[in-house]
């Protein structure tokens, strides 16, 4: 037994199919504003030679830039990774960037290099992701002064971050973090 269908049905049902279409493709839209994801071979490279998680590295791009490889901080730091240029030039002698220049920072490459670099350095330095995070974005001396004062931290780690910004920092790279371990999972 066949079903026919009539002119109206068949309007009714290429709409809906319409509708879910365009539902799809603005939830497509929505992830990847969100959690762009680019430059994914670099930072691959990358987060493999330092040994750090890729969707670590997309969530603090994301955090500090949202991808923008020309952007400036108020504070003077440079590129997708937001690094200050002394930050940058004292990283460069680390892993033996000849010829370091601040314009350098610009250079996809060369930014997710040192920016990958520096959190594996953080992450060693504190034994501890969060630590680390707090530490790229408002200094080890900050994050030192914060361990050893009972009002922020207990047994090693900080239960209150006292800058505003970096506690909506480490909140906010949580959340891209997550974000990125299942798109970068399911969708790529």
């Amino acid at each position: 037994m066949f079903y026919i269908l009539n002119g109206k049905k068949i309007i009714k049902i290429f709409k809906i199919i319409i509708f879910f279409i365009i539902l799809i493709l603005l939830f497509i839209w929505f992830v990847n504003y969100i959690l762009p994801v680019k430059h994914q071979n670099i930072i691959e490279k990358y987060a493999k030679k330092y040994s750090i998680e890729k969707e670590l590295v997309f969530a603090v791009i994301n955090a500090e830039s949202r991808f923008n490889k020309e952007a400036i901080s108020n504070k003077g730091a440079i590129g997708l990774m937001q690094i200050m240029p002394e930050t940058g030039e004292w990283l460069a002698k680390k892993i033996k960037i000849e010829n370091f220049s601040k314009e350098m920072l610009y250079d996809e490459e060369i930014n997710i290099n040192l920016g990958c670099y520096y959190l594996k350095e953080l992450i060693n330095k504190f034994e501890d992701e969060t630590l680390a995070l707090c530490a790229y974005n408002a200094g080890s001396t900050n994050v030192y002064r914060w361990l050893n004062d009972d009002k922020y931290s207990k047994d090693g780690y900080i239960h209150t971050i006292p800058f505003k910004e970096t506690d909506k920092y480490i909140k906010k790279i949580k959340i891209f973090k997550k974000g990125y371990s299942i798109l970068l999972k399911y969708w790529f």
